[in-house]
């Protein structure tokens, strides 16, 4: 049998494009080593927010992780291989690996394609660091596998994982330290913004070493002693967090020709790889590894299998992020420093807490909305600190991405109080000095 597609990984990006092409017609065919679900479900998004909201429940952390274990498989219940089949989806579980552009050999099978997606997602970048190899650690992968309560935890790498987690565990009574090797924290925002969080996690009691240097490790007893700058930290538990690594390794790319690096596969603007019927997405080709960039590249493979002749770009100018922490961070398009590097004419307007009704009713002493904007009032970024700031991004991707000038919102009413209508209570500053540049130019 020769499928219309074979898809290499059955998470959020294997899966949007294995039941949209599944919707139009086509015969298809996934290819799993593990479980349906993917990072998402199994080791991120799921998991960890589950464990921050179970954190402000007043539980023990032994409770907590059962419970985000239930939750776990909650929601993979709903995409399991029984589901995928009962879809018409043909699924195998095993290691694919490529024995020509249009074919690959699973459990000593062989299966063709028309096309083929690479979606085989990312896993934690282990590092070489003195010592680790003489200790058990964890990573996102084996966190929410733990039994136990603890009631240390070292977490190496300053990035998005460990300040989310780092929030979580101190609420749990955990002492929490954060090693982070670059001299800056959350170095792709904002400066305020890495000083923000900088000072709520000492603020927290949670204890954040900057260029930290090198780090040796070392095994004493039942503990882990973690040395660096000159200082050492006695710990029950070590968590690495210093970025991903694409899965390539087992799929034989080289032998079909697929370029790729380190970071991941190279691919097109349409996402094909350098063999025009395979195409890769999510993790294994970034810039970003969101889930919702998962299901995006995914969506555009559906349309560009279906419409080979008019395909659609994959365009990064639009994307939105959150940082799920305490409290949350979120941004979509340019920061401020970004703009203001590009020498361009920019506008910036803010709103704080003291402006902001619905921070005040809801007791929230940090809120700060900013949105830039350029000369003629087009979003270039905007970025939120505070209560929902992951669902006060959306509205603001949503205006950014169909090039409508900030000052629009005002023609929108939003329903008070609601961080919409704190939104629309920033773009009236905006059409403040638009009403302004109206009136001179008339004058």
């Amino acid at each position: 049998m020769i499928y219309d597609c074979i898809v290499i990984g059955s998470g959020a990006a294997g899966l949007t494009v294995s039941f949209g092409l599944k919707t139009a017609g086509k015969k298809i065919l996934i290819i799993e080593r593990d479980e349906p679900g993917g990072e998402c479900t199994w080791n991120g998004c799921i998991p960890s927010k589950s464990f921050i909201s179970y954190s402000k429940t007043g539980i023990d952390l032994k409770v907590a992780l059962e419970k985000v274990r239930e939750k776990i498989f909650e929601i993979a219940r709903a995409e399991n291989s029984d589901v995928i089949m009962k879809k018409g989806i043909d699924f195998v579980k095993g290691k694919a690996v490529f024995i020509s552009k249009t074919e690959v050999k699973v459990n000593g099978e062989i299966y063709s394609g028309k096309n083929i997606v690479i979606a085989t997602g990312s896993r934690p970048y282990i590092p070489k660091i003195s010592g680790l190899e003489k200790v058990e650690f964890l990573t996102n992968e084996n966190f929410f596998k733990e039994t136990d309560n603890f009631k240390s935890i070292v977490m190496i790498g300053g990035g998005v994982i460990s300040l989310e987690l780092s929030f979580a565990l101190k609420k749990f009574g955990i002492d929490v330290t954060i090693l982070e090797l670059g001299k800056r924290f959350l170095p792709m925002e904002d400066i305020e913004v890495g000083d923000f969080y900088k000072e709520k996690l000492s603020q927290e009691g949670i204890k954040l070493i900057l260029d930290c240097g090198e780090i040796k490790i070392e095994k004493h007893g039942e503990k882990t002693v973690v040395k660096c700058a000159e200082r050492e930290f006695e710990t029950e538990k070590l968590f690495l967090s210093v970025g991903r690594a694409a899965n390539l390794e087992e799929l034989d790319l080289e032998k079909i020709g697929i370029k790729f690096d380190k970071k991941g596969i190279f691919v097109n603007k349409y996402l094909q790889t350098t063999v025009k019927e395979v195409y890769a997405v999510g993790d294994v080709v970034g810039p970003y590894r969101f889930s919702h960039i998962a299901g995006y590249h995914g969506e555009i493979v559906i349309r560009n299998i279906i419409f080979p002749y008019i395909k659609k770009k994959a365009e990064y100018e639009n994307i939105s992020w959150a940082i799920f922490s305490n409290p949350e961070f979120s941004r979509v398009g340019m920061s401020e420093e970004e703009a203001r590097s590009k020498n361009l004419r920019i506008r910036v307007y803010t709103l704080l807490e003291s402006e902001n009704d619905r921070s005040i009713v809801s007791l929230e002493n940090q809120f700060k909305l900013k949105v830039i904007c350029d000369s003629k009032f087009n979003i270039l970024g905007a970025s939120c600190i505070g209560e929902r700031a992951g669902e006060i991004i959306n509205l603001l991707q949503l205006l950014k991405s169909q090039n409508l000038k900030f000052y629009k919102m005002v023609n929108s009413v939003q329903a008070y109080p609601t961080y919409g209508d704190s939104v629309r209570k920033l773009a009236k500053k905006a059409y403040g000095d638009y009403l302004k540049e109206i009136i001179s130019f008339k004058l």
